[in-house]
């Protein structure tokens, strides 16, 4: 069975009024802390003048996923979090988001902040949409050369997609794609032939 998972389709902004503050929502996929970081960054630089941005990411899946929020300033758990439950609930990952607030001098309250950054958030994960993404391998296969028509096709019958040939006095190595499913029944057809 293959890995799939759903991320966001596109990187959007929404703006959602709560009484008399703004909240700006920004979503967009990540594969990794670096592009994370670089995106909070961007929007941070952008809102320099927001009273709060407020942060929540997932990497990764299963028990391997990084998930973090940070309140930014806001009453602890207020924020944050309602932004995280708001990714986990769509089931995203690899997923960042950014809820700013323009503090518009009317108290939200507790229950309100987690309304509004928690709404906002699923707001602009619906605008952004979700693709689905599909884990494969990333896979070599090398031997000689009379063995290239043998390879081509047993990785061409399961279902692989060849990105690469290289040859050398040695023989010939093909690079592959391959879904995690094929991935045994292929080996041991290799191996047997």
């Amino acid at each position: 069975m293959s890995e799939i998972f759903f991320t966001p389709a596109r990187k959007v902004e929404v703006i959602n009024k709560v009484k008399d503050s703004k909240f700006y929502g920004n979503i967009t996929r990540a594969d990794n802390e670096k592009q994370v970081n670089e995106f909070i960054e961007t929007i941070r630089n952008r809102y320099h003048d927001a009273t709060h941005n407020v942060t929540a990411y997932k990497l990764g899946y299963g028990d391997q996923a990084v998930k973090y929020s940070n309140d930014d300033g806001e009453p602890a758990g207020s924020s944050g979090p309602p932004v995280l439950q708001a990714i986990e609930g769509a089931d995203l990952t690899n997923t960042v988001i950014v809820v700013t607030r323009y503090f518009g001098g009317t108290k939200l309250g507790i229950g309100g902040l987690i309304r509004a950054y928690g709404g906002t958030a699923r707001m602009v994960i619906e605008e952004a949409e979700s693709r689905k993404i599909e884990l494969v391998y990333k896979l070599a296969v090398a031997g000689d050369y009379d063995l290239i028509g043998i390879i081509m096709g047993q990785i061409a019958a399961a279902g692989g997609k060849i990105k690469d040939t290289e040859y050398s006095n040695s023989g010939v190595k093909v690079i592959f794609l391959l879904k995690e499913g094929n991935y045994q029944q292929l080996r041991d057809i290799l191996k047997e032939k």
